[in-house]
């Protein structure tokens, strides 16, 4: 049996006594990583443990480090129980775990508190109107919707900043204000309320960093649809031809897109702009 364990997000007094209990059960010990506040328990309490970060230092990719985690873990099972304790709660953004139930039957789940309950609290909302989790390091802004509050995680290092400040301000803004969070629910924890020009120039971007952007008014596509309702119906409508024309055109937005010329957030607001005014005028 694989005992897979959330270390919660803070330090050892945010484990729950279910964590605390397998740490004491004499099986041998993993931890994906010892950067996190709540392994120093272990240590004060003389329980061994085997820590997986000589990976990530000696692996040129992450889908190595995972994969030799999961092999190491799926081989020391076969001589015994073992316990796999992971920041956090299983499931939230922890990729060896779910690579680890894909591979075997044989594990237990022990949930911790996650980054998002400290996270929310810092940022003072509630997520039950509509909220998105994205990976900063796998990042796709077709995945964003403004009009919903988005969380974004895994952003430890200036270059993943860069790049999420050139693809927002695509879409909310360069003026747009976001929280970047830094330790959520440490004593160490910070909540910076900034604009999204600025996000790569903050400093204290770490392992533990993660972005909350709140929800706003920018149009979308269905904003667009909803103001065409009340457009004449047309019935000789040729699906073929509609689906190529809609087709190219995506084909040159995206373009327009591509060159610089006009990024999706303008060419979005200029459509919801034109389709507004001419139902107004009707």
């Amino acid at each position: 049996m694989i005992n897979i364990v959330g270390l919660g997000s803070s330090d050892k007094d945010g484990l729950t006594l279910e964590a605390y209990r397998i740490m004491k059960n004499k099986n041998k010990n993993f931890i994906r990583t010892k950067r996190h506040e709540a392994v120093k328990i272990l240590e004060e309490e003389g329980i061994d443990y085997e820590s997986f970060d000589y990976l990530y230092e000696s692996e040129d990719s992450f889908d190595k480090v995972y994969e030799k985690i999961v092999d190491r873990l799926i081989e020391e099972n076969k001589k015994g129980d073992i316990n796999y304790f992971v920041p956090g709660s299983p499931f939230i953004a922890e990729s060896t775990v779910v690579r680890l139930i894909k591979a075997t039957d044989d594990y237990s789940l022990t949930a911790g508190v996650s980054f998002i309950d400290h996270l929310l609290n810092a940022v003072k909302t509630d997520p039950s109107k509509h909220m998105i989790l994205l990976d900063g390091d796998d990042f796709n802004i077709h995945n964003v919707n403004p009009r919903g509050d988005i969380i974004i995680t895994q952003i430890y290092n200036k270059r993943i900043a860069v790049d999420l400040k050139l693809s927002l301000s695509e879409v909310y803004g360069d003026e747009y204000e976001i929280y970047l969070v830094t330790d959520a629910g440490l004593k160490s924890e910070k909540v910076y309320k900034l604009p999204i020009y600025k996000l790569d120039r903050m400093e204290n971007i770490n392992h533990q960093s993660a972005l909350f952007i709140p929800k706003c008014n920018r149009p979308v596509l269905g904003d667009i649809l909803d103001s065409l309702e009340d457009e004449p119906i047309q019935n000789n409508i040729d699906i073929d031809e509609l689906i190529d024309s809609t087709l190219e055109n995506l084909k040159a937005i995206a373009s327009l897109n591509r060159e610089g010329l006009y990024n999706y957030r303008e060419i979005f607001d200029l459509i919801y702009k034109k389709s507004s005014k001419n139902r107004l005028f009707k």
